[in-house]
């Protein structure tokens, strides 16, 4: 192959003012460490303080701009309990990388004048935002929906205050009048009103550890029967909602899905179980159609001849789309044996054709490094352009990408800068390519971060070395060395137009919001970085989560428009290549063209 070698020494460098700003994919903002949404102060909660503020989720409207929305149950003022709690709804124009309050959504009873909504007198909780892909009926393509989990108060909490207002709650409490509402806006989140009530339940009795424990003496028959964790989907010109429904029902019709409701649902002893549903609507009809069944769980003896469906509590639907023609639907379940589970069916209206209680997810194939797919309840699964699919669960702070979006496709796991959390979304940013996540960590804090998996928006470049002519790539890895590469570094110099996978060969260059730059590769959006976090002379690089807001490198432009990769922690080491296929080093400066980097996109 035909080299360029170096024919004199570098001139000096130019100063300060030759720092480049390289197009930083597109010139978006970009904070992969992110920050806190919202933290809990030292107000009261009508729950325990550490779930207080809970189950962000998050939507992307066609104006570009991101909402969020999450339970924050902390006790209102006006009221003293749970009467007139709303959901907050944040926003964030900059593509997730700052957020800031937008509105509030309020209960039902306070946010229409129609009888039929006032005994909803709570916006509680599991808040699902959702930007119509097309039109539904009467609601247009792009209105924003919202649902959520209604109530009526909290009598568990009030009549604990009323004996003792000293007492402080470490738990979920018994609200009356549980179910699912369905909101809308159509100014970007900014106003919103009620479009009507998608399934009803009773009583709470409890949740979270206290099912069935924490009974109000309101509540005379000891009765739990709430609704849970709605999810909206368009399909075939209807919108459908799958939810969790704690109601009692004795089985359920094998050919339409339809379950039969337990005649004494209001009274009789439950079962404190829980099965898997989903309703769908026209956009025009008064109500919902009747409820179909997703997951049955498992059948329970009840006694007296009696048997009921929902053993297990199978929860937490998630639905998607399969570039092999299926749907996989991940969801917990606490009936022993694996907590995280999945089933596949050819159509997202007929998964009760399938299993009553899933598959394990860990018996999904990973790729070789990668552990298998995390559990501990909570899964998530979101699609990607072109069809990637990419997973979480709470038993990890990683992700797991499935690069061919099939059913039986292999998951390959990629770290980020969000910890493990329960209920941690995922969404996907339509002009970044990245994705943005919002995760609760600790005493009821919001976390935001956002992390680059490959194939984001945005110019990419080859780094072609002075001395060698060959570029930096990654020996065909994709996802974190530590993961991919059995723990050692993996970033080297290879001849251009060699790798198995050419994208691993092209990288963007990133600008921290903190200064400094990145590097971030094409196939996996891992990012070139001293392998041990120690800057000094010698140590090698490796591809690694992006996990500084400074940025690895200063660019810093030569004389004759050779580009420097100076180390950011340490400016007297610079990015080397020293001879073909040599591992990329940080060294001290040199003058030999293995620090001079053409940038060719």
């Amino acid at each position: 192959m035909h080299r360029r070698r170096a024919g004199k020494a570098l001139g000096t460098f130019v100063a300060a003012s030759a720092m480049l700003a390289i197009p930083a994919s597109g010139a978006q903002a970009y904070n992969p460490t992110g920050g806190t949404l919202y933290q809990l102060g030292s107000e009261p909660c009508l729950k325990g303080r550490g779930n207080c503020a809970v189950y962000p989720k998050s939507a992307q409207l066609p104006s570009g701009r991101l909402v969020a929305s999450f339970e924050k149950s902390t006790v209102v003022p006006e009221t003293g309990s749970a009467d007139k709690q709303t959901l907050p709804v944040y926003k964030s124009d900059d593509d997730g990388t700052s957020w800031q309050p937008l509105s509030e959504v309020k209960a039902p009873a306070y946010i229409s004048s129609d009888s039929k909504y006032a005994k909803y007198t709570s916006n509680w909780t599991n808040p699902y935002l959702y930007t119509l892909p097309q039109d539904v009926g009467n609601l247009k393509q792009g209105t924003l929906l919202l649902a959520s989990v209604v109530s009526g108060d909290d009598y568990y909490y009030k009549e604990h205050k009323a004996a003792d207002p000293n007492w402080t709650p470490s738990n979920d409490g018994d609200r009356k009048d549980m179910a699912i509402a369905l909101y809308s806006s159509t100014d970007d989140g900014a106003t919103w009103k009620i479009l009507n009530i998608v399934a009803t339940g009773g009583w709470q009795g409890g949740s979270a550890g206290a099912t069935g424990q924490n009974i109000a003496n309101a509540n005379t028959n000891k009765q739990v029967d709430p609704l849970w964790e709605p999810y909206l989907m368009v399909y075939k010109g209807k919108l459908v909602c799958y939810y969790s429904d704690e109601n009692d029902y004795l089985g359920f019709n094998a050919d339409t899905g339809v379950p039969t409701p337990d005649p004494a649902n209001d009274t009789a002893t439950d079962s404190l179980g829980q099965i898997l549903v989903h309703k769908t609507w026209d956009g025009r009809s008064a109500n919902w159609s009747d409820p179909v069944v997703d997951l049955a769980g498992l059948t329970q003896d009840m006694g007296g001849g009696k048997r009921e469906i929902g053993g297990g509590r199978p929860g937490m639907t998630n639905v998607v789309r399969t570039t092999d023609g299926k749907w996989m639907l991940p969801f917990e379940y606490w009936g022993g044996g694996a907590n995280t589970r999945y089933v596949i069916a050819d159509s997202p209206l007929e998964f009760y054709k399938g299993s009553a209680t899933g598959t394990d997810v860990a018996s999904l194939p990973v790729g070789s490094g990668s552990r298998l797919l995390a559990r501990n309840g909570s899964p998530v699964i979101i699609r990607l352009p072109g069809g990637r699919l990419v997973y979480n669960a709470a038993g990890s702070g990683n992700v797991w990408v499935n690069e061919s979006g099939r059913s039986d496709g292999t998951w390959k796991e990629y770290q980020t800068t969000s910890q493990a959390g329960y209920s941690r979304n995922l969404q996907y940013v339509e002009g970044t390519g990245r994705i943005a996540i919002l995760n609760n960590q600790g005493t009821s804090t919001l976390k935001f971060a956002e992390v680059d998996l490959g194939h984001s928006d945005g110019a990419y470049y080859q780094l072609v070395n002075r001395k060698t002519d060959q570029v930096i790539g990654t020996g065909n890895n994709t996802n974190d060395a530590n993961l991919g590469n059995g723990d050692v570094p993996d970033v080297v110099l290879e001849d251009p137009g060699s790798a198995a996978n050419p994208d691993t060969q092209y990288w963007h260059v990133v600008t921290e919001p903190n200064g400094g730059t990145t590097l971030l590769n094409k196939s996996g959006g891992r990012a070139a970085a001293i392998w041990t976090g120690n800057a000094t002379a010698g140590q090698r690089i490796g591809q690694w989560v992006d996990n500084s807001s400074t940025g690895s490198w200063n660019l810093i432009k030569t004389e004759d428009g050779f580009y420097k990769l100076q180390s950011v922690k340490n400016t007297n080491l610079y990015l080397t290549g020293t001879a073909d296929g040599a591992p990329l080093t940080l060294q001290n400066a040199a003058t030999d063209g293995s620090q001079d980097w053409e940038l060719v996109q």
